[in-house]
């Protein structure tokens, strides 16, 4: 690494020096920053060093841009791949360098939505045709909204480099929007041709991003192709869906024609250390699949780790440490040659990878470099703590796991079932109502509990709560408002992600964590009267669509 950055820093002050850039000088060519294409992206990632990355762009289009975004009530729908981010225009200055006609867009699919602090995606060819910035075409810029330690995406992602699997680099960035500091982001690797030429050694295979994505006659629809587009060849894909319906006794041989298995046991057993429960072989979610055309085998990417280093799913508990929820790990589990080859390859990366002293150095090192307040580093110490004789007792079949598996549906966007949930408060009780689909209007009795902060991580995210009880049909029913915590305070504010919602629920049975969520919503508003307070009387009211989502959440929250 040290020969490799001292060679790049000739290179980088040979090409500023070609460019014009450096300090406070204005990119204004569509060849800048561009000469020989040189990859000087390490440049960006030193993992001691933030980033400094400011934003200007026009506040009408900013306002636009932190409040999209999908909500679960959109999940529950099938409509979620319908939905696209606006795309704007924006002066970025990073470093000093000031980047003109930076094409700019909200990140994220549910978790990390924040209208507070969005995360971005930076695109510096969009406008320019073929300019780089240090060698990239893309900056990635990440809230960590689900992780307020600041430590997840990083650590993940070095560790899973260190199991070796292909990850993105990673370090941190501040950022400003408009003179407003929005405070510490995880600067990511984007998941382009560079990235690909700097782990595979080329790039002309295909390349596809999963968001809720399996290798199933259905499922394998929602894996998006992000390379050869004009080509779209997606017949790599089907070819792994046929192999799946060998039988146990050939499913090995017909598998490892079309996926590396020894890299893909290694990738699974990583999630399972790392507590990726919001990954490919927990959640058919947060991945990367690439087509190595050197053997043309698939190879699979981690992505969205700010949801690593949980110990239990926060969708579905129980059905973890040893996540099996997609068609590949669920099969092969089952097979008792692979199963013993993932559950050693588990313990081969906890020797590896889990020396508790210098895991905690790590979160050290974050915490100092980034400010973070050490009560913020609770979560990711008790991981470091508990979770390394969690995996152990799991592999040596000591505790039980709930099995999933993500069914293999055809998602169509449906839009009849919504319905407007209504809530009026005033001084801490009152009413919460909606038309069903029968035409029959529901009114729920409610009590509001004062609002509550929490530091979050996962769903529900870093917000504040207020939990409305009532009685229907004489059962429990709550309602818990959720409102994002740098929102919180506002006479209005709009509904989001998971960091402003509203759910609806009622207790589980026998053995039930928590209460069973089975309605959702999309779009709305909340009001206050007043500017809320934490431990204050609630006066509220709320509108927004709603539908019913038996089921969505796997079970109990």
């Amino acid at each position: 690494m040290s020969r490799y950055l001292s060679v790049a820093t000739v290179l980088t002050l040979l090409t500023l020096a070609a460019c014009g850039v450096g300090g406070d000088t204005t990119v204004v060519s569509n060849n800048d920053l561009r000469p020989a294409q040189l990859d000087l992206s390490d440049q960006l990632f030193q993992p001691n060093e933030i980033v400094q990355v400011d934003i200007n762009m026009d506040p009408d289009d900013y306002d636009i841009l932190r409040n999209e975004g999908r909500y679960f009530a959109t999940i529950a729908t099938g409509c979620a791949n319908e939905f696209e981010y606006s795309h704007f225009n924006a002066t970025v200055t990073i470093n000093g360098d000031v980047v003109d006609d930076v094409d700019i867009r909200k990140k994220g699919f549910l978790g990390s939505l924040s209208a507070s602090r969005p995360s971005f995606k930076l695109d510096f060819d969009e406008l320019r045709p073929d300019r780089r910035f240090y060698g990239t075409r893309r900056m990635t810029l990440n809230n960590n909204l689900q992780d307020p330690s600041n430590t997840h995406t990083c650590m993940s992602y070095e560790l899973f480099r260190e199991a070796g699997v292909p990850a993105p680099r990673c370090n941190f960035a501040r950022v400003s929007v408009n003179g407003k500091d929005l405070g510490i982001y995880s600067h990511i690797d984007s998941i382009k041709k560079l990235f690909l030429r700097r782990n595979f050694g080329n790039d002309t295979g295909n390349l596809y991003e999963a968001q809720i994505a399996d290798f199933g006659e259905n499922l394998k629809e929602n894996f998006q192709l992000k390379t050869n587009k004009e080509v779209n060849d997606r017949s790599d894909l089907s070819a792994v869906v046929s192999a799946l319906k060998a039988t146990d006794e050939n499913l090995g041989s017909l598998l490892s024609q079309v996926v590396d298995l020894d890299a893909f046991i290694t990738f699974w057993a990583a999630e399972a250390v790392l507590g990726h429960w919001d990954g490919s072989t927990s959640n058919a979610n947060n991945y990367w699949i690439y087509n190595n055309p050197d053997n043309g085998l698939f190879y699979y990417i981690p992505w969205g780790t700010d949801a690593a280093l949980e110990q239990n799913s926060l969708l579905s508990p129980g059905t973890g440490p040893l996540y099996r929820a997609t068609n590949i790990p669920s099969q092969l589990y089952k097979i008792p040659e692979f199963k013993q080859r993932y559950d050693a390859r588990v313990l081969e990366l906890l020797e590896q990878l889990w020396n508790a002293e210098s895991l905690n150095a790590e979160v050290d090192r974050i915490r100092d470099l980034t400010d973070t307040p050490e009560v913020n580093m609770a979560q990711v110490r008790r991981f470091i703590r508990e979770y390394d004789g969690k995996l152990r007792a799991a592999v040596a079949g000591e505790t039980q796991q709930r099995e999933r598996t993500i069914p293999d549906f055809v998602q169509v966007c449906d839009k009849s079932g919504y319905m407007t949930l209504t809530g009026n408060i005033a001084n801490g009780s009152g009413t919460v109502e909606w038309v069903d689909l029968n035409g029959d209007l529901i009114t729920v009795p409610v009590s509001a509990s004062p609002p509550s902060a929490s530091l979050g991580g996962g769903i529900p995210s870093d917000s504040v709560s207020i939990i409305l009880t009532g009685v229907l049909d004489g059962s429990l029913v709550v309602f818990p408002v959720l409102i994002e915590k740098d929102e919180f305070g506002q006479l209005e504010v709009a509904l989001q992600g998971t960091a402003t919602m509203i759910l609806r629920g009622d207790l589980g049975g026998s053995g039930s964590t928590g209460f069973q969520i089975n309605g959702v919503t999309g779009a709305g508003l909340i009001s206050f009267d007043a500017p809320p307070t934490l431990g204050g009387v609630v006066n509220m009211r709320f509108t927004a669509d709603f539908v019913n989502s038996n089921g969505l959440l796997g079970g109990a929250f």
